[in-house]
């Protein structure tokens, strides 16, 4: 990375989580205030003539309506003069998720190889499903560059979880939502793309892997763990699903019990919530309510875990659910996942089942979501009223059913890909 100076942008404003990160990597971090209003945290490293420090600054005033609006409209334009290249259009609409920003200082000048800070700073990006802004580049949690002023780019840099959020009033807007929302008829197109039973069977049980691995890292260092993962290798080559892992799946699964990096164990643990969805529609499992995570133990036996006979015979004749029927269920995942994405943009309550009568690109299937005194119900409170951790579950559970649910309704090849725009 080059020597610049170097800006965290999100969509999650969470100071206090940032202190709370800091005091965990460095436990003699500097935080000048409150958890919920420091102004400052310097992280040191060393001590005398080796000192070394990184600074967070936070400004509330800078994220702070009007200097917002203005800042996010002189960022567009600064990465529209950028070369054009498939990215580009993903970074404009990126950059209408942002809410938060931290600056950073680093004295002296860090070291791009090995310097300890940057791991601080990345850790810190990677807690708030961040990038970080460079004169030349805006990079992804890792450092990574996912666009460059010069046109180049890293394939493996990793997009945040939300990539736009715009209003379906603005012409971006209301492109995206109409390209995304469930359509009513199900047209030729669709049909040709979705993936068939016996592929929908295979990125099962790919998954099955995948996640299976990353629950292993919680305790990678136990000899039954280490002895359930070479169990894990040898079922999935019994199984012959090697050609189903993307790079980055077979990256996970072929990775030492121990060296996952956080990212992609968090990101493996939660395709459980995506892996529900597949199973439903092989009708091996049911899926949990919208504010339950999925049991995995019975998922992953009803999946055939470790049990190559079984995984076999699904393999072999996979049943899947009426087209009609993962229409309806992609229909209620699209209203849970606007709604939950709504609210963290917006924490405001509504007349939710009155939206859904109305809304322009509607109307929305509310059947099987519970309600509080019209708006959506999560662990029996109206959303607002829930703890933090309980909507953030919620969240991340609703965006993994939906971007499973479209990928059954209409791929794309590679189920990474597969849509969660609402």
């Amino acid at each position: 990375m080059a020597l610049e100076p170097i800006t965290l942008f999100t969509r999650i404003a969470d100071p206090a989580g940032v202190a709370r990160r800091l005091r965990e990597l460095v436990p003699d971090v500097e935080v000048d205030g409150s958890d919920d209003n420091w102004r400052n945290a310097v992280v040191p490293f060393g001590t005398g003539k080796a000192r070394r420090t990184l600074t967070f600054t936070h400004d509330p005033d800078y994220y702070s309506e009007p200097n917002w609006s203005s800042q996010m409209n002189g960022m567009r334009g600064y990465f529209s003069r950028f070369p054009e290249t498939e990215r580009k259009s993903f970074v404009l609409m990126l950059t209408t998720t942002f809410k938060f920003s931290l600056g950073t200082q680093f004295e002296p000048e860090f070291d791009p190889e090995g310097d300890p800070r940057l791991e601080v700073l990345f850790a810190v990006a990677e807690l708030l499903d961040g990038v970080l802004f460079t004169p030349s580049a805006l990079r992804d949690a890792g450092g990574r560059v996912l666009v460059g002023a010069n046109g180049k780019q890293d394939e493996d840099a990793v997009w945040p979880r939300v990539i736009a959020a715009v209003s379906a009033e603005e012409p971006m807007g209301a492109a995206m939502h109409e390209k995304s929302r469930p359509g009513a008829v199900d047209d030729e197109e669709n049909k040709l793309a979705a993936p068939t039973a016996e592929r929908v069977a295979r990125r099962a049980l790919a998954l099955t892997a995948v996640t299976a691995r990353g629950i292993l890292e919680q305790d990678a260092k136990s000899k039954k763990s280490q002895s359930t993962y070479k169990d894990l290798l040898t079922w999935v080559q019994d199984i012959k699903i090697d050609d189903e892992f993307g790079p980055d799946e077979s990256e996970v699964l072929q990775c030492p019990l121990g060296r996952l990096e956080p990212r992609q164990q968090i990101v493996s643990t939660w395709r459980l919530e995506g892996l529900v969805v597949l199973a439903w529609a092989l009708r091996k499992s049911e899926i949990p309510p919208h504010d339950q995570l999925v049991n995995m133990n019975p998922l992953w036996k009803n999946l055939g875990l470790f049990d190559a006979e079984a995984a076999a015979k699904l393999l072999a004749s996979p049943v899947l659910r009426a087209r009609e029927e993962i229409g309806t269920l992609r229909s209620r995942l699209f209203a849970l996942h606007w709604r939950l994405r709504n609210f963290r943009l917006r924490p405001q309550v509504m007349d939710f089942a009155d939206f859904a009568k109305t809304c322009w690109f509607g109307p929305l299937d509310l059947n099987g979501l519970p309600l509080v005194k019209g708006d959506l119900a999560l662990n029996r409170k109206r959303l607002d009223k829930a703890s933090a951790d309980v909507f953030s579950s919620a969240h991340s559970a609703a965006h993994e059913r939906h971007q499973a649910v479209n990928w059954l309704w209409e791929g794309p090849e590679d189920y990474s890909e597969a849509s969660v725009a609402t």
